[in-house]
């Protein structure tokens, strides 16, 4: 906006943020201020998007276990309640593999073996970040996309 022109523009999409929303609004903008945009936006927001969105994917690639992983345990092993002073509660609940749910209306992740005690999920919404890591160790689990201010390590109740 530029409210002394008493001028705004929006810009609305159902497109993955890529930039261009943003662009268009920017080149308007520069139009409206400059007489022709200032610099090439797109390219500036989309790599701006770019870097946001692998900038919380996990560094393991959880969709291809290892060769010669370890089983997992018995599914009594990982099964129960698990409390976090930031996040709350975490169950795990019998599945092929496991059911992970997690908030305060609770959603449901279908956990999937990696190796040994460590599985993993899809993350969903708007803060997805693509398959994480849930390791299990000693009465506790920490989630990995939880986990970037040493916050997502759960405790078994």
């Amino acid at each position: 906006m530029l409210p002394l022109e008493r001028l705004g523009i929006v810009v609305l999409t159902n497109g993955a943020p890529a930039g261009l929303a943003d662009a268009v609004a920017l080149d308007f903008f520069d139009t409206a201020e400059h007489g022709k945009p200032t610099a090439d936006w797109l390219a500036l927001a989309g790599a701006l998007y770019a870097q946001m969105e692998t900038a919380g994917r996990s560094p393991t690639d959880y969709a291809h276990p290892p060769s010669g992983a370890k089983p997992p345990q018995d599914d009594s092993a990982y099964t129960g309640t698990y409390d976090n002073p930031y996040y709350g509660r975490l169950t795990v609940a019998k599945g092929a593999d496991g059911v992970l749910s997690l908030g305060p209306k609770p959603m449901r992740f279908p956990l999937t073996h990696y190796d040994g005690n460590t599985f993993s999920f899809e993350t969903a919404g708007e803060n997805a970040v693509g398959r994480t890591g849930v390791v299990f160790a000693d009465g506790t689990v920490r989630v990995e996309y939880l986990d970037g201010n040493h916050l997502g390590t759960f405790t078994q109740k």
